[in-house]
């Protein structure tokens, strides 16, 4: 097999990584209900067909169970949220919910599990500035101490510039906040993954979050590269502005310092919400151009069948006469 063909073949598995069929002419009887049923699982009870008597395999699987490993793997959701992420999310937020390990229960494992790495491969702690220094200060000192909760935190503040710079997309058209906690939550536990990366390879890892942002939403939103590219540039940009902006509104209503004030958080919201409104309106319009054309193009070809089907009863007209 070729490196084209193989590609090729991992395409389709990104677009279509499970098998659903069943032969209906195979007939199951379930032994917990008494039903007979066709498919994979009894429609009246939902036990499995097939099922064999309780063997050590049933063991392994049952004690796997407990930790994630069972149906809906955790390790397999997690194997679908690094090779095909956008497609994977977009199954969720769209009602394919077997297709995934629960996915805010698969955050707070990946919580512990990143906890656990960090206290045995010795990661730095936070510790505080001394001195009277603002929330912002005290921030940025915990974040290089460690990058990858700073940049988990900061995750949550990008669901609104997602929702409003993506919400006129090619792919999951107008998705609501809701289904954008759900993506929040997703990117959340890449940006984990990629902070159990750092303690193998280092703090150069964490170039990887961007470049997750950048490929799972060209899976999931359906933009072209550039289009793409700017939509998470300003994403990131605002969220990041944000985090700073929500500190300088501690800071001001603590009192705890004169470094970052009022202005400062006018100056913040105004190029945030600049940048987002001109993003959104930029977004909208070339959805406006993009419905325009497919309309347009659906015109065409319908004038087009139209005089077909016409040239079609004229010769059947003529050759009955």
């Amino acid at each position: 097999m070729t490196l084209k063909e193989r590609y090729k073949r991992f395409k389709a598995w990104q677009l279509e990584p499970f098998d659903w069929s069943y032969d209906e002419n195979e007939r199951h009887h379930c032994v917990n209900c008494g039903n007979d049923f066709a498919g994979k699982f009894c429609p009246h009870c939902a036990q499995k067909a097939g099922l064999k008597k309780v063997s050590w395999k049933s063991v392994f699987q049952s004690t796997a169970e407990v930790w994630g490993m069972g149906n809906r793997s955790l390790l397999y959701s997690l194997w679908q949220l690094i090779w095909r992420p956008g497609y994977f999310i977009s199954d969720y937020i769209n009602g394919k919910r077997q297709v995934s390990f629960p996915p805010v229960k698969m955050l707070v494992l990946m919580g512990v599990v990143s906890v656990l790495m960090d206290h045995l491969f010795g990661i730095k702690e936070f510790k505080a500035v001394p001195g009277d220094t603002s929330l912002v200060d005290q921030f940025f000192t915990w974040f290089w101490s460690s990058p990858g909760w700073g940049l988990l935190i900061m995750a949550g503040f990008f669901l609104i510039p997602t929702w409003c710079l993506f919400r006129y997309a090619p792919c999951n058209t107008r998705h609501t906040l809701p289904q954008g906690f759900f993506i929040t939550v997703f990117m959340a536990i890449q940006t984990l993954i990629v902070e159990c990366l750092a303690d193998f390879f280092g703090y150069y890892t964490y170039i990887l979050i961007p470049l997750c942002y950048f490929y799972t939403y060209r899976q999931l939103f359906g933009y072209g590269f550039w289009g793409n590219f700017w939509r998470v540039a300003v994403t990131l940009v605002s969220g990041f502005w944000s985090v700073i902006m929500a500190m300088t509104i501690v800071d001001v209503l603590m009192a705890s310092s004169t470094k970052y004030g009022v202005s400062d958080f006018v100056f913040l919201t105004l190029h945030t919400v600049v940048l987002i409104l001109a993003g959104m309106f930029i977004s909208k319009k070339t959805y406006e151009l993009r419905v325009k054309k497919n309309q347009s193009v659906s015109q065409y070809y319908r004038m087009k069948f139209q005089a077909l089907k016409l040239r079609i009863n004229k010769s059947k007209k003529t050759n009955q006469s």
